[in-house]
């Protein structure tokens, strides 16, 4: 008895420092990102939308939805509303971001170009997946433009800094 009391105390130790190592990500929807939904039990229903320029998606029985600078709760709220509209009694329905817009990271790394994001990134893990530092890099001026700004809104960024999908990073070149 005590074995097996001790067993099911040392799963649950287990499964709260798994739960509590877990980080909420909060993520703003917004053109380029790729939806999975679905709905229970309605297997025709289960899609992959690209989120397009102007921040809509398209749905069967719900039409044209706006979903740029949204969090995936409030669509899944908003998709239910047009489903329950005169087609669905309780629909069930599931959200999640199948694909990030990508990041993008240029100057004095090996492979520049874009790359798909994923949560929790840093210009660290950035530059690493870019294949590292150039000899000639600078890793003092390293600047980022967050998604949607212009380049005159270029500002200096540290190594441990998150990034957020659709920024661009310029690492910029050492001249001794």
């Amino acid at each position: 008895m005590a074995l097996s009391v001790s067993k099911h105390f040392l799963k649950l130790i287990c499964l709260t420092l798994v739960l509590s190592s877990i980080q909420v990500f909060a993520y703003n929807i917004s053109s380029g990102d790729v939806l999975h939904l679905e709905v229970f039990g309605e297997p025709d229903l289960n899609l992959d939308v690209t989120v397009d320029s102007s921040g809509f998606i398209e749905y069967p029985f719900a039409g044209r939805v706006s979903v740029e600078g949204k969090e995936v709760g409030d669509i899944k709220g908003e998709i239910v509303a047009l489903l329950k509209d005169g087609y669905f009694i309780n629909p069930q329905v599931t959200v999640v971001v199948k694909e990030f817009k990508p990041f993008f990271i240029q100057g004095e790394v090996k492979s520049p170009g874009s790359y798909p994001f994923e949560p929790g990134l840093t210009v660290r893990k950035a530059v690493a997946l870019a294949g590292g530092f150039t000899e000639r890099a600078n890793k003092k001026k390293i600047y980022i433009t967050e998604a949607g700004e212009d380049e005159s809104s270029e500002r200096k960024i540290s190594l441990d800094e998150s990034i957020a999908s659709g920024d661009i990073i310029i690492v910029k070149e050492s001249f001794f």
